[in-house]
C-alpha cells in the first residue's frame, strides 16, 4: 500500500461510518483482534465497544462527520490527519483535530489510537 491508497482506505473506512452510518462496516475494516487505545479496557469487546459508542454518537450529534485531511503509510501504519465537524444551520463547523495512527494486520485495522490537538471553545 501506498499513500494514495493509505488514504482512499482511510477515506472508505470514514465513510461507511460518518456517511452512511453504517457500523457494520467494522467487521469488515476491523481485525477480529482489535484493539483500541481509546477505550483501553482489555476485558471489553473493542468492536462492539465502538459500534456501542457511535450509535450513541449518532444520536447525539446526527449532522457529525469527519473529514480525512491527509494520510500516509509507512510499513503497517497509517497516519491519518482528521476533522471531525457538525453541519448546523447548513454549514459545517470543525468541532476537533486530531491525528490517528491505524496498525495495520493485512487489509484489517489491529489498532487505533487518536491524538486530539485541537477542540473548538
Amino acid at each position: 500500500m501506498n499513500d494514495r491508497e493509505a488514504l482512499e482506505y482511510i477515506k472508505g473506512y470514514f465513510d461507511e461510518l460518518f456517511v452512511k452510518k453504517n457500523v457494520d462496516a467494522l467487521d469488515h475494516y476491523l481485525d477480529k483482534d482489535y484493539f483500541d487505545y481509546d477505550i483501553g479496557d482489555p476485558s471489553v469487546d473493542h468492536i462492539q465497544n465502538s459500534k456501542q459508542y457511535l450509535l450513541r454518537r449518532f444520536e447525539r450529534e446526527p449532522t457529525i462527520g469527519v473529514n480525512v485531511v491527509r494520510a500516509m503509510i509507512h510499513e503497517e501504519v497509517i497516519a491519518a490527519f482528521l476533522e471531525w465537524f457538525v453541519v448546523e444551520g447548513g454549514e459545517r463547523r470543525v468541532t476537533m483535530k486530531g491525528v490517528a495512527s491505524f496498525l495495520l494486520r493485512g487489509e484489517k485495522i489491529l489498532k487505533r489510537h487518536t491524538f486530539i490537538y485541537w477542540r473548538a471553545e
